[in-house]
């Protein structure tokens, strides 16, 4: 049986390598940015992992021997040692370990007692193990390998992977009618990439809005303007900067309400929440020039804004509380952020007379 077939190369994108980047960063090997691109860092992590072990080959190319000391080794890295007297999940996992897998019947019930040593030894013994009744590296590893002895390589690297059926970071092709996930994403890219906070709406529904906007991004790459998202749209969207850390990027923000002070309205008030690492976004209107005291409100004081115009990078105003500022007939924006938690919020837009 060979377990030489390559999975992953450098060069490659998608989810199987943000799976292979959060592994290697599990073992301190990646310091990187989990994105999903195979780039330098990444090989450099995985051929220092390579070389740690004398059968695997350390030429940066992923293979299934490679992904299956992976997996053994993040396994290994979450479990700490055990011995008579350890209580917790760990001792609990160990327990269900022994009752599975039929090595011998252990009341789960995360104490590490007298039968459960006793259970242990006998494991070692037969492993040709030190037979001291500890669980350390060398038992953990028999254990995993118990595990695993009767489980078809090719099973276990699609279990390293999570299942995933597609190498892209999102699921093709789309179309129109499609919904979920994955148009969602899409919606929030092609919003990304256009420079504009209004654009299509993001509902993840697959309508003609999104086809049009899917026209219109094939049409600037030179493509075929079909509305349909298959794998010559997808590599355009990587060229334009597509990857799995813009992508949680995009997830984290969400749309409020358009704040609208171009037809003389004067007061606006907004109740609303927002949950630790996400970022609310309201589209912020005006005409004429207009002198306003914005006011954000949080029960613990733990909720801030950012006043941003459309198309410049810099903050006019970053308040915890409140601010008085004269603006410019324009298109802005307020972003909400939670900075302690989630906050529960109050943001107040008044027009007041110079």
């Amino acid at each position: 049986m060979t377990t030489s077939f390559i999975v992953l190369e450098v060069g490659a994108t998608g989810l199987k390598v943000t799976q292979l980047q959060s592994a290697l960063k599990q073992l301190n090997l990646y310091f990187g940015v989990v994105d999903g691109i195979f780039g330098a860092k990444t090989k450099a992590a995985l051929v220092k992992f390579q070389k740690s072990y004398s059968h695997l080959s350390d030429n940066a190319i992923v293979d299934a021997e490679t992904i299956l000391q992976l997996d053994e080794d993040v396994w290994l890295s979450g479990k700490e040692v055990l011995r008579e007297g350890s209580t917790g999940e760990e001792v609990k996992a160990l327990q269900e370990i022994f009752t599975n897998y039929d090595l011998q019947t252990l009341v789960t019930d995360g104490y590490f007692g007298r039968k459960t040593k006793e259970a242990v030894i006998w494991f070692q013994q037969n492993c040709s193990l030190q037979a001291d009744g500890i669980v350390g590296k060398q038992t953990w590893t028999a254990l995993y390998r118990h595990q695993v002895h009767d489980v078809p390589y090719e099973d276990r690297v699609k279990a390293f992977f999570g299942q995933l059926d597609t190498d892209t970071f999102i699921k093709l092709p789309l179309k129109k009618g499609d919904e979920g996930r994955d148009v969602l994403v899409l919606q929030k890219f092609i919003n990304h990439v256009s420079g504009t906070i209004s654009g299509i709406l993001e509902d993840g529904s697959f309508g003609e809005a999104t086809e049009q906007s899917v026209k219109n991004f094939q049409q600037r790459h030179g493509l075929v303007g079909d509305g349909f998202v298959g794998m010559q749209t997808y590599e355009a969207m990587l060229l334009e900067g597509l990857n799995q850390q813009l992508i949680n990027e995009l997830l984290s923000i969400r749309k409020g309400k358009l704040i609208n002070f171009t037809n003389g309205e004067e007061y606006e008030v907004i109740e609303d929440a927002v949950i630790r690492g996400e970022t609310v976004i309201y589209r912020f209107e005006i005409s004429p020039r207009q002198d306003f005291i914005i006011v954000i409100s949080s029960l613990e004081s733990n909720a801030i804004f950012e006043l941003f115009k459309v198309g410049e990078p810099r903050i006019y105003a970053e308040k915890a509380s409140n601010v008085r500022l004269f603006l410019e007939a324009g298109e802005y924006y307020i972003s909400v952020n939670a900075i302690r938690g989630n906050a529960t919020y109050k943001l107040q837009v008044e027009s007041i007379s110079c």
